[in-house]
C-alpha cells in the first residue's frame, strides 16, 4: 500500500494558548516541516502568524450557544470530516475509531482530585466518550506515566496499547536566549530588584490552586509579587495580572520561579518550558512533569499553604541557580518526539 500523503488530527481548538493547544500546534508544525499535509478538524481555528505549508484547518461550526454541549456534538461528528485515506489522530474524545489517542488527562482522574463524588450529565457522557475513544484506538499515547495508569486502571485498558510518550518543548522558543530580556521585562511590570517574581501561568486559577498560593505568600508581604499569565484576572490585591501573553519565554526567564499548585495536573508543560528559560519550578506533587524534572530544578510540595511555603523558602535561599535543560529528564525535541508518533502509526 502506498504512504499516505497526510494526517487527519481533531482538537476542538487549534489556536495559540497553553498546554494541550500549544503541543497540538508544535506537532502539526513539525509535520509541515517534514512534508507531511494535515487536516485539522477542529471547532476554533486561528493559526499565529503564517499558516504552514500543507495545513488546512476544517472548522465544524457551533450549533448551540453552550460552549460543552457543542463540544460533546464536535465529538460525535468530527470524524466525518477526516480525510478517509489518512490516518488519523484523536486529542478530543471523537466517537469512532482512530489510529491514534493522544491523551492529556483523564476526566475520571479529574474528578477523584477534585474530590467530585457525584457526577453531572455532562460528567457521565465526558466520560462515556472517554471510553469510546480509548476503546477504539489503535493505540493510545499518555502525555504522563500517571495518565497512562489511569487510562490502564480507571477505564480497563490493556497494558500494551498505552504508551508514555511525554509532550515536546519547542527549543526555538524555549530557551536561555529569553535571559538576555530578563532586566527590561522586570522593569516593564515593575519588579524591583529585592522583590521575588513568582510567575503562576493559569486559565483556570481554582484547579491551578489559586487560593492556596494567595494563602501561602500573604505572609511575604510585597517581597513576593504573584505574575498570572492567562486569560482571566485574579481579582486579589497585590497580584500583577498580565493576561494571555505571546511573550511567555520572556515572562519565564524575568520570574524568579514559576509556580502549579493544581488539583489536578497531567502533564504542565509550564515546568519544561519555564526550565528551558532557566527558571525553576514549584510544583505540587500533583503535576505529573515533577516525575521527569530534576530536583535541582523542580521544588514539590505537599499540596497545603505550609507546602508552598517551604518550597518557595527552599528556592529563595537559593542564589544564582542555574537551570537549564540538563534537568529535563526525557528527551524534549519535537522532531524526536513525532518520529515516535509517526512509528505508532506505521506513517
Amino acid at each position: 500500500m502506498p504512504k499516505p500523503e497526510g494526517i487527519n488530527l481533531v482538537f476542538h481548538s487549534i489556536c495559540a494558548g497553553g498546554g494541550m493547544e500549544r503541543y497540538v500546534l508544535d506537532v502539526i508544525g513539525e509535520c509541515s516541516r517534514r512534508g507531511i499535509q494535515v487536516r485539522g478538524i477542529t471547532r476554533k481555528a486561528h493559526w499565529p502568524g503564517e499558516q504552514p505549508a500543507g495545513v488546512e484547518l476544517v472548522v465544524v461550526q457551533d450549533r448551540t450557544p453552550f460552549s460543552r454541549l457543542n463540544n460533546y456534538l464536535f465529538e460525535k461528528k468530527a470524524l466525518d470530516y477526516c480525510q478517509p485515506e489518512w490516518p488519523t489522530i484523536g486529542i478530543s474524545r471523537v466517537v469512532g475509531c482512530v489510529d491514534l489517542a493522544i491523551v492529556g488527562g483523564t476526566h475520571i482522574g479529574h474528578l477523584q482530585d477534585k474530590g467530585k463524588t457525584r457526577r453531572g450529565i455532562f460528567d457521565r457522557l465526558t466520560v462515556a466518550h472517554e471510553r469510546g475513544l480509548y476503546e477504539n484506538a489503535g493505540h493510545i499515547v499518555a502525555h504522563s506515566a500517571r495518565v497512562r495508569d489511569e487510562i490502564i486502571g480507571l477505564y480497563s485498558i490493556s497494558a500494551g496499547r498505552v504508551s508514555t510518550l511525554y509532550p515536546p518543548v519547542d527549543t526555538s522558543k524555549f530557551n536561555l536566549d529569553a535571559r538576555l530580556s530578563r532586566e527590561r521585562v522586570r522593569q516593564e511590570l515593575g519588579i524591583r530588584d529585592d522583590q521575588f517574581m513568582l510567575l503562576f501561568p493559569s486559565n483556570n486559577h481554582k484547579l491551578k490552586g489559586a487560593d492556596l498560593i494567595l494563602e501561602a505568600i500573604a505572609e511575604y508581604g510585597d517581597r513576593v509579587v504573584l505574575a498570572v499569565a492567562g486569560k482571566a484576572p485574579l481579582d486579589t490585591p497585590g497580584v500583577l495580572n498580565l493576561g494571555m501573553r505571546q511573550d511567555m519565554p520572556e515572562l519565564y526567564a524575568a520570574a524568579d520561579a514559576t509556580i502549579l499548585a493544581s488539583k489536578y495536573e497531567a502533564f504542565g508543560l509550564v515546568g519544561p518550558e519555564s526550565i528551558l528559560c532557566g527558571t525553576p519550578v514549584l510544583f505540587a506533587r500533583t503535576v505529573g512533569a515533577a516525575e521527569v524534572l530534576d530536583k535541582v530544578a523542580c521544588y514539590t510540595f505537599e499540596r497545603t499553604a505550609d507546602g508552598i511555603v517551604n518550597a518557595l523558602n527552599s528556592v529563595m535561599n537559593k542564589e544564582h541557580l542555574s537551570i537549564n535543560g540538563d534537568s529535563i529528564l526525557y528527551v524534549y525535541a519535537i522532531s524526536s518526539h513525532v518520529d515516535e508518533l509517526l512509528k505508532l502509526m506505521d506513517f
